[in-house]
């Protein structure tokens, strides 16, 4: 969730078309705060944390309005629309036929938490229903939590981008032409699809916040769901995390801590002290089938929690990054082509780094795949 609370930071002071429509501004301004949209995603993620084993739709949909009527009530001055401001104060709350964005800001928990897409679908469409249950609502949310779930699970871009349009997304235009003409708007239907390009057309986590604020119109919203598929995708940089961490108060990072410990941990450069490949080095290729099972173990990564633990990896883009956790040496970089035979890994040939003949790479690495990607 930090990907969508930090996107709703970083947006909040450029909502309204208040931005310059350019990539090129400072990540944090003193007035970048939280609003409703991170409000929501926490009060949604400790409501599908409460009903983890919860089998009853209604029950789950009751826990729902509870969280979300219990944090509106404690932060009630985020900037809820006024529909849903009456909502959160009615002692019977109904569903209002919305097909605003709201649905699609708030879900991001619902795509890391379960275990197949058809269930991170329903539980998606769950979150919206109690609210926003216009078709056009509920396809919102859907969409942003398929999107988050196959970013997670190591889908490419391109599966992502397929996976929209079929359930009924235009995505055909790109950043540079939706940004001329694009405004202030508050539908599912004109902010989904805008920011799934925002993270189609990134490269990493911060330059997809760039180029959703760089769209302008609602820009909060549109920079939350754009950079809770980012967040999937790329993971957070551990230095923005604390920037997120230190904006939001004691009891959302409270929930935001518990959610942690139930879902899966992208790891990041920054999340360990590494050095670059020096120049001495070679390439090779790899034999050997890398599976999507595999290759969705490995794009987690890894962080070393003991002495005896000699490896940190990480995965941008389809290369995996392996380093000597003690030192920090890079030791070789794969590039995965997932369920092929063949893949060119760089090595680090540099004797007083890592000491591994180039004709022993090929095994070393093999092995240590073997080890990596046990279930």
């Amino acid at each position: 969730m930090y990907g969508a609370i930090l996107g709703d930071i970083i947006g909040s002071p450029y909502e309204f078309d208040k931005g310059d429509k350019t990539k090129d501004f400072p990540l944090f301004r003193h007035r970048s705060h939280f609003t409703d949209d991170s409000v929501m995603t926490i009060a949604v993620a400790e409501a599908l944390l409460e009903t983890l084993n919860e089998t009853d739709d209604d029950a789950i949909k009751k826990a729902l309005v509870n969280s979300m009527q219990k944090w509106g009530h404690k932060y009630p001055d985020s900037g809820y629309g006024g529909a849903f401001r009456q909502w959160l104060h009615d002692s019977d709350p109904q569903p209002y036929n919305s097909w605003g964005n709201g649905s699609a800001m708030r879900v991001s928990a619902a795509g890391w938490l379960y275990n197949s897409l058809e269930k991170t679908e329903h539980m998606a469409a769950l979150t919206a229903e109690v609210t926003h249950n216009h078709p056009e609502g509920i396809k919102g949310a859907v969409v942003t939590a398929g999107c988050i779930f196959l970013a997670l699970n190591g889908a490419p871009k391109e599966v992502i981008k397929v996976y929209a349009e079929e359930r009924g997304y235009n995505l055909s235009r790109t950043c540079d032409e939706i940004r001329p003409t694009y405004h202030h708007v508050e539908s599912c239907q004109e902010t989904v699809p805008e920011a799934i390009t925002a993270f189609l057309e990134s490269a990493d986590f911060e330059d997809c916040i760039r180029n959703a604020v760089s769209l302008g119109g609602d820009c909060d919203t549109l920079t939350c769901i754009a950079a809770s598929i980012a967040e999937a995708f790329y993971g957070v940089p551990r230095k923005l995390k604390d920037k997120c961490e230190e904006r939001i108060p004691e009891d959302m990072q409270d929930v935001l801590h518990n959610f942690n410990q139930h879902r899966i941990q992208i790891t990041v450069r920054d999340d360990w002290d590494t050095e670059k490949m020096p120049k001495e080095k070679g390439t090779i290729t790899l034999h050997r089938k890398i599976t999507t099972d595999d290759y969705r173990i490995l794009r987690i990564g890894h962080i070393p929690l003991e002495m005896e633990d000699k490896w940190f990896w990480y995965m941008k883009g389809h290369k995996l990054y392996a380093h000597r956790s003690l030192t920090g040496f890079c030791a070789f970089v794969l590039e995965i082509n997932p369920d092929e035979d063949e893949h060119q890994a760089t090595v680090n040939l540099n004797k007083d780094q890592i000491g591994i003949p180039i004709e022993v790479y090929e095994q070393t690495i093999n092995d240590l795949l073997d080890y990596w990607t046990q279930p």
